[in-house]
């Protein structure tokens, strides 16, 4: 009987595979505002002292936060619905 049910089971084969999860579905780009007026987006990035590091599977840039217009960075993202908080220039 254990040997009728197991090929039963493995009569079905396996499940269909299930859609991909929302939880894997990338968060919107964030767009840096740079003071010359070019604009570039990014996905991965942290912020470390007065240094914006972007990280991609192609490569890792260092971005001082000097180069960028934080106040456009900040309103541009807004607009998009992305949440980018500038850390104080104190």
């Amino acid at each position: 009987m254990m040997r009728e049910d197991q090929a039963l089971r493995d009569s079905r084969g396996a499940p269909p595979a299930e859609p991909l999860a929302a939880a894997e579905e990338k968060p919107p780009a964030t767009l840096l505002v740079y003071r010359d007026g070019h604009q570039m987006e990014v996905q991965d990035y942290a912020i470390l002292g007065k240094t914006l590091w972007v990280f991609s599977a192609q490569i890792t840039r260092q971005v001082p936060l000097t180069d960028l217009d934080l106040a456009a960075t900040e309103r541009v993202n807004g607009d998009r619905g992305v949440n980018f908080v500038a850390p104080s220039t104190q």
